[in-house]
């Protein structure tokens, strides 16, 4: 058995913009799965499939449909999702108040579930996201509309995994679900997964051809609008293990990514887990309570 589980989020938080999206990550280990007198594997705290940075991430292809309004790809509802209470924006709320209310919270994870990776300081640097490196050519004039970014903790579990959210407030509604509708394109998602394997060649901790895929992924109904995609990725067992034989199997990593838009907030959560996803109906509890409280 391994002993480590790769818990962790990539954070793409809930906007995917410039300040949230390339920061929650980290791939955590724990140890409730590991043989008696097993040692740590050596990169427990540091396989991350994160976001790039601008000056290391590759160039992302054009699309000529990015230059038009894309409608959301409707959501593909996997199972019964918990019933969520609508939250509306107070008038004349603060974008700095409305990002804070949408991210995770401790009451929206299961039991069971601890802190791994605090939040980070208020006025801490933002990191580059998808919003910035994928969208085409209104990057610039959407992540212009960006009144607030924050983001979460990340909540894990041994045997569920673990997640994470950011959130992204616009100045309008429409500016949110421009940018949901521009991240459903073919080019928005080659970019979004060539900025995460570009993370996975630079991490020193895995072997240099490791590379997986983003693709399409069941979203559950909630908010105004939904968007999932899945990166899977099979990792060496001797990156994950030091205790791996050389002819062990590779390990399994997945990792969720989940966008909703509720008014004009944009999140995003990252469910990661190794050799299996999350359970549908986990996954649909945490997202409908999440939102609830955007």
């Amino acid at each position: 058995m391994l002993h480590d589980r790769l818990m962790g989020v990539l954070c793409l938080g809930a906007a995917t913009l410039a300040a949230t999206w390339g920061g929650n990550t980290a791939i955590r280990h724990d140890a409730n799965e590991a043989a008696p007198g097993s040692r740590p594997a050596a990169h427990a705290d540091s396989i991350s499939p994160v976001l790039t940075t601008p000056e290391n991430g590759p160039t992302p292809a054009t699309d000529p449909s990015s230059t038009a309004t894309t409608a959301p790809v409707a959501p593909t509802t996997t199972g019964k999702a918990a019933k969520a209470t609508t939250t509306t924006a107070r008038p004349g709320e603060a974008p700095d108040a409305l990002a804070r209310r949408a991210l995770l919270a401790p009451t929206d994870v299961p039991a069971g579930f601890t802190v791994t990776i605090p939040a980070p300081p208020d006025g801490a640097a933002p990191a580059d996201s998808p919003v910035e490196r994928c969208v085409g050519p209104d990057a610039g004039r959407l992540t212009a509309a960006i009144g607030a970014r924050a983001r979460s903790a990340t909540f894990a579990r041994s045997d569920t995994g673990s997640v994470s959210s950011s959130a992204m407030v616009f100045d309008q509604p429409t500016s949110a679900e421009k940018v949901l509708g521009l991240l459903t394109t073919p080019a928005a998602r080659s970019c979004f997964e060539g900025l995460i394997n570009a993370r996975l060649a630079r991490n020193p901790h895995l072997s240099q051809d490791v590379h997986g895929a983003l693709g399409p992924a069941p979203s559950p109904s909630v908010g105004e609008g939904a968007l999932a995609y899945r990166f899977e990725v099979r990792l060496p067992a001797e990156d994950v293990d030091r205790n791996a034989a050389p002819n062990d199997p590779p390990v399994r990593y997945v990792a969720d990514f989940l966008f909703v838009r509720k008014g004009r907030t944009l999140v995003l959560a990252e469910f990661d887990n190794l050799r299996q996803p999350w359970v549908d109906t986990a996954l649909q509890g945490v997202a409908a309570a999440l939102v609830a409280h955007v």
